[in-house]
């Protein structure tokens, strides 16, 4: 071997075990940290990634407040002064009052409003949740939940989600079965 391929073979083999040493620390880093090793991507994909989480936030929060915050007219009341809803719980009406009671009374009902709580689902997906209800006796029952003023359906993507008066109804009647449950009634 010559002189300059052995100087260039010792180069080689300090570089290699400094790499050693560095990957080494990196290791007992992470191992304290426990948190990783932190890999420098470069600021482009920092920026997508960035940009790719804020649009899934946006995506989520958006649905959060379809879900949520939707009135069973479809609309979504978010900005009510106090005093128009203090006007509006106060002239409670006994209709709709026996409505959405009525509407609860239904094991299917109830079934459907469990399956809405946890998002927007379309027919065709209640329908799968719920093979125990003919798709026909789905689509009555979803009506009947949609007059009460418990479930809306979107007019754009068609998907049915629970108004906040369904979201109570429904905890409400948990609560009841329970009492029942525990003969406390």
């Amino acid at each position: 071997m010559s002189e300059e391929w052995k100087n260039e073979m010792k180069k080689l083999r300090e570089e290699l075990a400094g790499l050693k040493e560095q990957l080494s620390e990196l290791t007992e880093r992470a191992k304290e940290s426990r948190r990783g090793i932190y890999v420098d991507v470069g600021e482009r994909v920092r920026d997508y990634v960035e940009d790719v989480m804020e649009s899934v936030a946006e995506g989520i929060s958006g649905e959060l407040e379809k879900s949520v915050l939707i009135s069973p007219g479809g609309t979504i009341r978010v900005e009510r002064r106090r005093r128009e809803l203090a006007e509006e719980e106060a002239k409670a009406d006994p209709a709709k009052a026996a409505a959405a009671m009525s509407a609860l009374g239904n094991e299917h009902r109830l079934k459907i409003l469990e399956q809405l709580i946890h998002g927007g689902k379309y027919i065709s997906e209640l329908q799968e949740e719920l093979p125990d209800i003919a798709s026909s006796t789905l689509s009555s029952h979803l009506d009947i939940l949609e007059e009460a003023g418990l479930v809306v359906q979107e007019k754009v993507r068609g998907r049915y989600l629970v108004t906040m008066p369904g979201r109570m109804a429904y905890n409400m009647a948990n609560q009841i079965a329970k009492l029942v449950g525990k003969g406390a009634v």
